[in-house]
C-alpha cells in the first residue's frame, strides 16, 4: 500500500488523536508508520518526549519480530483475503479511475428527491437515479414486482431477483412488494440486481457470484445502503429482534467499505456518519487494520483460492437469461 496514504491518514488526526496512536497504538504500527508519526510529531512542534516513546518502541521492534496479528481484522483470515481478491477482480472489471471520482451516494433527499410512499412509482423514480449511478440506462431495464407467494417458491427469502433479457431486449429485475416500505432496503436490493447486469448481463462475467455482486455495489457508490441492510437491529414490545440481508456479513462490509475508502485516498470520508454504528465500527477497525498492515494488503493474492466467477471471454453466452439469480 502506498505510503503517501499512511501519511495523509495521519497528517488529518486532531493533536489530540496523534497523543492517543503514540499511547495505545504505537506497539501494532509498522516501522515506516512509527516514522510518519514522529515527523507529525515534530511539525506540529508536540511534546519532544513523545518522540522518544516512539524511539523506545522502534529499538523493541528490532529486536522482536513483529508477529502479525490476523485478529486485528474484523473478518477472519480466509475471508480478508477473499474480499482483496474480490476487489482486484472488480478493479479489472471496472477501472480503478472510475472508482476514484464516482459520487458516493447518501441516504439524503437530496441524492433521492423521492416521495418515499411504499408505491411502486417511487420503486420506478428510485430505479431512475440508481440505474444512472450504476451507468445503466434505466429505459433497458424492465421493473416488475411479486408477493410472498412467488417469493415462497424461490431458494431464501430475496428481496429481488434477476431474470436476464427477456424477449424485449431489456433487462428483467423484479422487486417484492415488501421491500418498497423500506427505502434503504428498496435502494439495496435495485443496486445488487442492476449490479447483476454489471457483470452477468454486459457480460463481464460468465458464472454467477452472489457475494462478488453485492461487492460491486460498492464499487457504484452504493454501498452504503447494500452494508446497513446487511443487519438491521429493531425492539418490539417484548424484546430486541433482528434481520440480515444480501450475502456479506456485516463485518465483511466494515471491511469492504474500508478498502474502497483506501482506494479512493479518503482516511475519514463523511459517508461513513451514514453507516449503522455496528457497521462503521467495523469499518474503523478495517481502516486501522489496513493502516497497520500495509505490507500484507492485497499481499496473498496468488496463494488464494480463486473468486469463483472468471472473466466471460468475448464469445461468451449471457448465462442469466436462463434462470432467475436473486
Amino acid at each position: 500500500m502506498d505510503k503517501e496514504i499512511v501519511l495523509a491518514y495521519y497528517q488529518k488526526l486532531s493533536d489530540a488523536e496523534i497523543l492517543h496512536a503514540v499511547e495505545t497504538d504505537i506497539k501494532g504500527l509498522t516501522p515506516e508508520a512509527q516514522e510518519i508519526v514522529k515527523e507529525e510529531i515534530k511539525r506540529r512542534r508536540l511534546n519532544p518526549d513523545l518522540t522518544k516513546v516512539v524511539d523506545e518502541q522502534q529499538i523493541i521492534y528490532e529486536h522482536i519480530p513483529r508477529v502479525y496479528d490476523p485478529e486485528g481484522c474484523p473478518v477472519e483470515e480466509d475471508r480478508r483475503i477473499w474480499i482483496e481478491r474480490a476487489f482486484q477482480l472488480l478493479l479489472t472489471l471496472f477501472g480503478e479511475a472510475e472508482i476514484k471520482k464516482r459520487t458516493v451516494l447518501l441516504p439524503t433527499g437530496k441524492d433521492f428527491p423521492v416521495n418515499f410512499d411504499g408505491s411502486e412509482q417511487a420503486a420506478f423514480e428510485t430505479l431512475q437515479i440508481v440505474a444512472r449511478q450504476m451507468e445503466v440506462p434505466a429505459e433497458k431495464i424492465a421493473l416488475d414486482f411479486y408477493d410472498e407467494n412467488l417469493q415462497m417458491i424461490t431458494e431464501g427469502s430475496p428481496g429481488g431477483m434477476y431474470w436476464g433479457k427477456g424477449d424485449t431486449g431489456k433487462f428483467e429485475i423484479s422487486l417484492a412488494k415488501e421491500v418498497l416500505a423500506t427505502p434503504e432496503n428498496m435502494i439495496a436490493t435495485l443496486a445488487h440486481e442492476i449490479a447483476h447486469i454489471k457483470l452477468l448481463g454486459e457480460e463481464r462475467i460468465n458464472e454467477n457470484d452472489e457475494p462478488l455482486t453485492d461487492l460491486a455495489t460498492v464499487f457504484f457508490g452504493l454501498g452504503i445502503f447494500n452494508a446497513n441492510a446487511a443487519f438491521v437491529s429493531f425492539r418490539d414490545a417484548r424484546s430486541l429482534n433482528w434481520s440480515t440481508s444480501g450475502y456479506l456479513t456485516q463485518m465483511e462490509w466494515g471491511y469492504a467499505l474500508a478498502l474502497f475508502a483506501i482506494l479512493r485516498e479518503e482516511m475519514e470520508p463523511e459517508w461513513i456518519n451514514f453507516l449503522t454504528t455496528n457497521i462503521r465500527a467495523d469499518f474503523k477497525q478495517g481502516m486501522q487494520f489496513i493502516l497497520n498492515n500495509p505490507e500484507k494488503i492485497f499481499a496473498n493474492l496468488e496463494e488464494s483460492e480463486p473468486v469463483n466467477s472468471p472473466i466471460a471471454g468475448n464469445n461468451q453466452e449471457n448465462p442469466g437469461t436462463l434462470f432467475p439469480v436473486s
